[in-house]
């Protein structure tokens, strides 16, 4: 009794000593995520005249940072970091990335139903719930890797290559497995992000830009009548004339595609009508798997996958630029230097674009209406001046009818652009994305494990997994609709991202982890679940 008390003590203690030091780790690479944040978010406000990191630069850096810094990480962390023998275990990491992001769609359209979540706006629903499908996977996970890989308890576990490395070789080689499974986890995020995400997403913002110039025209003040009537009449009759001339024209265009001896009275068979309309869709659907496959193959991350494989299939060219001593080492430890700034500028542009977008929709709608009401001001005050001579009363009535009515479009213009978040949008966004989203893979990967599904999974592809599932949205969402001129909608998934990064430090460590502990094989090398 006494030694079986012992060694479950004993076995206790070692337990939380490696809990313990767990917990340090993904602690620690968290932290270090926010702090290089924090930084942009001070470098984006201050100084306050002349920021660092002003909003007008944020677009070059971003790019500057993707081209320059991050394409060569790609390329050096697959080239230098993947063997042959390992290449046939990274489809694992690509089928779950896709698994992945199609559950976390799924999550948040459920939730999104469920009434104390419901989101009430359903155009914003669209957008948001595509920002809950496609997290942030590069800037944040490239930075919190080689942390966890500085600790011994992280790379002893993964390293799969004898006992006589040292810990600087284990270190390494957890840091290049991690970053090619993230980047093959990100061809994943690439695609079904131009198959499902982009279209919908772009659908949703011009459907929110279709109900405010609804909204708007609906407040528009008719032209009430004016002295120049001749010329009103005139162009009446002109506008009528041309009216005319396009029926005609459209009439004749019509009776000429009938063909001959078919009535143009007798109404199609409907089961002929359905079946062209499911030929178009399916048209439809071809085309833009078709536009998803020739942009995923033609972006310049793809491309620099395909050479980091490549070169690592081909040893003496990987040796040449990678070994110590190579003879193209400089050129490798080039691309190298270049790839260790991408994550932390990666990070500051993140950090600065959050604050800048917030910013944006709180200045936004005081100057739009400034603007406005001054040039209506000076617009109407020239009119006083030209016509007050000649001026009758019907005439002020009706201008002072149709002042009213342009103040009243522009305040209606200021309540759209001062629309915000209600709190139970962000309680959906950050519950889906940060919460059940993780929980349901972390329940995944325990019942595979568990079930001997997941015999053979490399154990760090697991950890990579959980962690890219529990990761806020990504920048490119705002981008994207920033880009096609959906500005409203842009600053609605902004509006939410803020709080969800701010809470993010705190479910990213949570899970993190957790990932560790179901992830790490035991001493004898068997699994979470003693297999």
């Amino acid at each position: 009794t006494l030694s079986t008390a012992a060694s479950s003590a004993a076995y206790f203690i070692i337990m939380s000593e490696a809990i313990t030091s767990v917990l340090i780790a993904s602690a620690s690479a968290v932290a270090k995520v926010f702090v290089i944040g924090a930084i942009g978010y001070v470098s984006a406000i201050r100084p306050k005249a002349a920021p660092i990191l002003p909003a007008s630069a944020m677009n070059a850096i971003s790019k500057m940072n993707f081209n320059l810094l991050i394409i060569p990480l790609v390329y050096s962390a697959l080239a230098s970091g993947v063997t042959p023998s390992a290449l046939g275990s990274l489809w694992v990491v690509l089928v779950s990335g896709i698994g992945v992001i199609c559950l976390s769609y799924a999550v948040a359209s459920l939730l999104g139903k469920l009434p104390f979540f419901r989101v009430d706006d359903r155009t914003d629903f669209d957008a948001l719930r595509i920002a809950a499908a496609f997290p942030n996977i590069v800037a944040l996970p490239i930075l919190i890797f080689p942390t966890l890989c500085e600790f011994p308890v992280v790379y002893n576990a993964f390293y799969e290559g004898g006992n006589e490395s040292t810990d600087g070789e284990k270190y390494k080689s957890c840091v290049d497995e991690s970053n090619a499974m993230i980047f093959v986890y990100f061809f994943a995020w690439n695609l079904l992000y131009w198959i499902i995400g982009y279209p919908t997403l772009v659908a949703a913002g011009k459907k929110r830009q279709m109900k405010n110039d609804a909204t708007l025209s609906a407040t528009e003040p008719h032209n009430p009548p004016s002295d120049n009537t001749f010329d009103n009449e005139e162009l009446q009759v002109k506008i009528d004339i041309e009216g005319d001339n396009q029926e005609r024209r459209s009439n004749n265009s019509t009776a000429a595609s009938v063909p001959e001896g078919i009535d143009e009275n007798v109404v199609p068979d409907e089961d002929a009508q359905n079946g062209s309309e499911a030929r178009r869709r399916l048209k439809g659907i071809m085309t833009l798997f078709t536009n998803a496959i020739i942009q995923t193959l033609k972006s310049p991350g793809f491309v620099a996958m395909v050479l980091g494989v490549i070169t690592a299939c081909i040893p003496p060219l990987r040796d040449a630029l990678f070994s110590t001593g190579g003879p193209l080492r400089f050129l490798g430890s080039a691309l190298e230097s270049l790839g260790r700034a991408g994550a932390s500028v990666g990070t500051l542009v993140v950090a600065a674009s959050l604050v800048h977008q917030a910013n944006a929709v709180e200045n936004s709608p005081a100057q739009g209406a400034d603007t406005e009401v001054g040039a209506l001001n000076v617009s109407t005050s020239n009119n006083d001046e030209e016509h007050s001579m000649g001026a009758t009363g019907l005439r002020e009535s009706m201008r002072r009818r149709r002042s009213s009515l342009s103040q009243l479009s522009i305040r209606v213009m200021n309540a759209i652009k001062k629309r915000k978040p209600t709190l139970r949008m962000h309680f959906w966004f950050c519950i889906s994305r940060l919460i059940v989203t993780p929980a349901i893979v972390c329940l995944l990967i325990i019942a595979g494990d568990c079930g001997g599904i997941l015999n053979g999974f490399p154990n760090l592809a697991k950890l990579v997994v959980i962690v890219n599932s529990c990761l806020p949205g990504a920048q490119l969402i705002v981008l994207t609709l920033k880009s096609r001129g959906l500005s409203e909608s842009a600053s609605i998934v902004a509006q939410v991202y803020l709080p969800s990064y701010l809470f993010s430090v705190v479910t990213i460590a949570a899970w993190t982890s957790l990932g560790l502990i179901i992830s790490t094989p035991n001493a004898d090398g068997s699994s979470f679940c003693n297999r």
